[in-house]
């Protein structure tokens, strides 16, 4: 009698819907322990279960050890409960069952199938190919519709992902939903902080490492889930600059589900790969922000612009990445130069640095830099108060009587335009019926009026958004002027404070230095509209 040393190999997938009980692990187990227990030739020497891998991928750690115990000899026979607990790709599949086992006089059982290789018949023979095909199939229309559910998933904002963003939890109610975790939260609310504050990426993960902050993988293995990143470098995950700027960029934080960034081209295909941008699927509103969208639109503009530091300072300097050559509009550059013992400060043109020919050197010392940007400043500031004031003063409804008869002015040409050519088009059809016109024509014609018509009406809506952005920016509590209400007087440069008010600074080569505010085009609004009414209100009193 000949002898079968057995490897029991079984396998069960949550992705290819295998969840009945026939085929849990245990039952696999139980069933092929049966069946070896009614042959006396054969003796069960290993077994290998995989729990939660699909059967299209054939990178799975106990099918790998059945393989090695195949090759060095310690098994002849493998057997399993059916042919998709083997593999559901049928070309791999039947590379291994009819070309590599029998190589190596394996015999091969598939129990409910009743494939055996030591009794192969013509049917039996046949009957592989298709039911590996079978399998085959099963597995792609599973994994089209799973893919079907997920897009739908996407779409309507619910996370599926396996791990939360830092700074965010599961909920427990809803896993599809994502909540707010306080002890993240708040270390990503300091990330943003210390970069407004002047920090680079590389001295925020520098602090956060001193400090012991967790990152982000350590965090969520403290807190028990099995995450594993391919960002680790040691032995114990540390914060680092990518890291760092990975949280900065994440839209996550202003209550956006972005997903679908990546994919796999297909179920066979297991390489991720990356899918354009104008195909993610993208929500608004989906969770509670952590970040506010003013800093982190401002915290966007920080990692665009140069923040290079001295080497061993903190933070950057308090005008770094702001300053501007006013003619060439290239950035200045930080330079110091020693004179008597003294070390002195300037900003020049970096332009003019690499190449004398480029630009003038636009040379501006940075004390006298700092105190200029500081007054101008103080005086924006008490510019907008006195803004606010005269804006409160005047009203909301002579205000609105102005913008109303300006657009009123603006429109009325549209308007007729509009009336116009929407009763050319009326006739056009009028003609049509009457036979004065013919198909084409009137196609052509109805096409092209249409057009205009549709042009001149978007020209309207654009007249009317722009009244509605004015009125926005003249009213006396509008949210920018409380912005830079809130700030007060400056007493010294801070880059927290700078940033937020300051979009750059602009150095001429007569020392002119002028500096451009943030809402720039709102406060030259509110101005227009403040003049102009004084000077309304000046006319009348002289009658």
């Amino acid at each position: 009698m000949e002898f079968f040393y057995c490897y029991a190999y079984g396998r069960l997938s949550k992705e290819d819907g295998d969840k009945v009980e026939s085929d849990s692990i245990k039952n696999q187990r139980d069933l092929i322990h049966a069946y070896i227990a009614q042959h006396p030739e054969m003796k069960l020497v290993d077994e290998g279960y995989d729990d939660g891998y699909t059967g299209t991928n054939f990178e799975r750690p106990c099918f790998k050890e059945m393989l090695e115990a195949v090759r060095v000899g310690r098994v002849n026979c493998v057997i399993v409960k059916d042919l998709s607990r083997f593999g559901r790709e049928y070309i791999e599949a039947g590379r291994y069952i009819e070309k590599l086992f029998p190589a190596l006089g394996v015999r091969f059982i598939a129990i409910n199938d009743g494939y055996d290789t030591a009794h192969l018949d013509s049917a039996s023979s046949l009957m592989l190919p298709f039911k590996n095909l079978i399998n085959d199939s099963y597995c792609r229309d599973t994994s089209i519709k799973i893919r079907s559910h997920f897009d739908v998933k996407r779409r309507n904002g619910e996370f599926i992902g396996s791990f939360a963003a830092f700074g965010y939890a599961k909920d427990p109610e809803n896993k599809n939903r994502l909540v707010v975790d306080p002890e993240a939260a708040d270390v990503v609310r300091d990330i943003f902080s210390r970069l407004i504050a002047g920090q680079s990426c590389q001295g925020i993960s520098d602090d956060l490492n001193a400090l012991g902050v967790l990152s982000p993988m350590e965090y969520k293995r403290s807190k028990g889930m099995n995450y594993q990143s391919g960002y680790r470098v040691h032995g114990k995950a540390k914060w680092s600059a990518v890291g760092v700027r990975r949280i900065l960029e994440n839209e996550v934080y202003l209550g956006v589900m972005e997903q679908g960034k990546r994919t796999t081209p297909n179920y066979k295909v297991k390489t991720v790969v990356k899918r354009p941008q104008e195909q993610w699927m993208r929500v608004e509103n989906t969770h509670e922000a952590i970040i506010s969208r003013e800093d982190f639109q401002l915290a966007a503009r920080l990692l665009r612009t140069d923040t290079r530091k001295a080497p061993g300072a903190r933070a950057v300097y308090p005008l770094s990445g702001l300053v501007y050559c006013g003619d060439c509009k290239g950035s200045m550059v930080r330079k110091t130069s020693s004179y008597d013992g003294k070390t002195y400060a300037y900003y020049v043109c970096a332009a003019h640095r690499a190449d004398k020919t480029v630009c003038a050197p636009h040379s501006i010392s940075e004390s006298k830099l700092e105190q200029a940007v500081l007054e101008a400043t103080n005086f924006h500031i008490r510019t907008v108060a006195a803004l606010s004031k005269a804006l409160e003063a005047i009203g909301r409804r002579p205000l609105q009587k102005v913008a109303a008869e300006r657009m009123d002015r603006q429109l009325d040409a549209l308007r007729r335009e509009l009336v116009k050519k929407q009763e050319i088009r009326d006739s056009l059809y009028r003609r049509y019926a009457a036979s004065e016109v013919s198909q084409e024509d009137f196609y052509e014609f109805k096409r092209i009026f249409t057009r205009d018509c549709e042009e001149v009406e978007q020209a309207i809506e654009a007249q009317q958004r722009q009244l509605d952005e004015l009125m926005e920016a003249t009213a006396p509590d509008s949210p920018w002027i409380k912005y830079f209400k809130h700030f007060g007087q400056l007493e010294s440069l801070k880059r927290e404070t700078l940033v937020r008010l300051v979009e750059r600074v602009l150095i001429y080569e007569d020392a002119r230095v002028e500096i451009v505010f943030r809402y720039q085009e709102q406060f030259a609004q509110a101005m227009t509209v403040a003049a102009g009414q004084v000077e309304d209100l000046s006319m009348r009193e002289a009658v």
